[in-house]
């Protein structure tokens, strides 16, 4: 008897966290002998690259060269993903994130088809707005990957109760070995898709009270907007304080293991996060890291505080621009903490964090 067949939803294959981490489980699974089929909404400008086992569906492609309209497209939505998961006839459907975890839980109604819901990000802005559908998940659901256990404590507790913490597996492309530079370049990085919840401007901020005291360092934004007037907000600020030669928008790139190994620091200004992607890839690097103390845990998790990292209060630029000035004042100091960083590896390589998956799959499937 073969292995089991999966189906995963999302709403793309996009260059996002949840999308990697599906590229990465959908790849390991194939690997493993189950057969994996994804199923998407639409096709992003640039997505990550799957596995020759993997299997795509992607609804959208119904409406090429159409226009429909806001309200038919949302309802064939539901109506297409029911008749895919009827005719895959999956043992398991495994869904990331709030939209495609509400959108399982309506279109699979009356079937028994066992479903995994993956909570991505913090529920208090992804879910506590949708009461209704939170409700419809938590008893169609028949458990749910979080990433943080402050995450699942969000939620009723039976549905705590069939539920895992999982943490995100890290490309194996940033694995490359103990090899840290001797001497660091002379450079500040920052990753993430250019929106509010990231807030790069705050980075900005920060830098900007201490860049007359480290006139060699500049700072570099990686990611491309997602939220309409973040870019020109960031752009405004760089151009009032006079920046514009120390501060570098470098948009989306592929090649980040080369390009931001050699970084003096890294450093997540977020509001809010999941298991934030950036700052594992960044720890695992060595690179020496910086991260507000956001919710829902995620950093503080990843980061002991002062030992592999450091953490600061979350739109707190003036304490964001201490750690940062503390760390190139000392880069001793810094580069301990890049090496105790780099032992996360252990935590969260692709493997370790499959057989994670790979338990709480077999067990939903055997269970029914």
């Amino acid at each position: 008897m073969g292995k089991a067949k999966l189906l995963f939803h999302i709403n793309s294959m996009g260059k996002g966290g949840a999308e990697r981490v599906v590229s990465v489980l959908s790849e390991c699974f194939a690997a493993d002998g189950y057969e994996v089929t994804i199923v998407t909404l639409w096709r992003a400008g640039e997505e990550f690259e799957l596995s020759g086992g993997v299997k795509r569906i992607n609804l959208g492609d119904r409406w090429k060269g159409k226009n429909p309209g806001r309200a038919q497209l949302a309802g064939s939505r539901f109506l297409d993903l029911r008749r895919v998961v009827k005719r895959e006839k999956p043992d398991l459907v495994i869904s990331f994130c709030n939209k495609a975890n509400f959108r399982c839980s309506y279109s699979m109604m009356g079937m028994n088809i066992p479903l995994l819901v993956s909570v991505r990000n913090d529920p208090r802005v992804d879910y506590f707005p949708y009461k209704r559908e939170v409700k419809r998940m938590e008893k169609k659901a028949s458990g749910c990957v979080f990433q943080t256990a402050d995450a699942m404590s969000c939620f009723d507790r039976k549905f705590q109760e069939k539920s895992k913490v999982i943490w995100n597996p890290v490309d194996r492309k940033y694995l490359f070995g103990d090899d840290s530079p001797t001497e660091r370049s002379k450079y500040i990085v920052t990753v993430g898709r250019l929106s509010s919840q990231k807030n790069q401007l705050l980075l900005a901020k920060a830098f900007h009270r201490i860049m007359d005291e480290f006139p060699e360092y500049e700072l570099r934004i990686y990611g491309e907007e997602s939220e309409a007037g973040t870019k020109d907000r960031l752009l405004d600020y760089i151009a009032e304080q006079g920046m514009e030669q120390r501060v570098r928008l470098m948009g989306q790139s592929s090649r980040l293991e080369k390009e931001i190994k050699d970084a003096a620091l890294f450093v997540l200004p977020s509001d809010y996060e999941g298991m934030p992607n950036a700052l594992i890839e960044a720890m695992v690097m060595g690179i020496p890291c910086i991260s507000t103390d956001c919710p829902c845990k995620g950093p503080s998790e990843l980061i002991e505080n002062g030992i592999s990292g450091c953490l600061v209060p979350v739109g707190d630029d003036k304490e964001l621009a201490l750690a940062m000035k503390k760390l190139l004042e000392n880069p001793k100091l810094a580069d301990q903490m890049g090496r105790a960083g780099a032992k996360l590896k252990a935590k969260v390589s692709p493997e370790k964090i499959y057989e994670e998956w790979k338990e709480i799959v077999n067990r939903l499937i055997n269970n029914g």
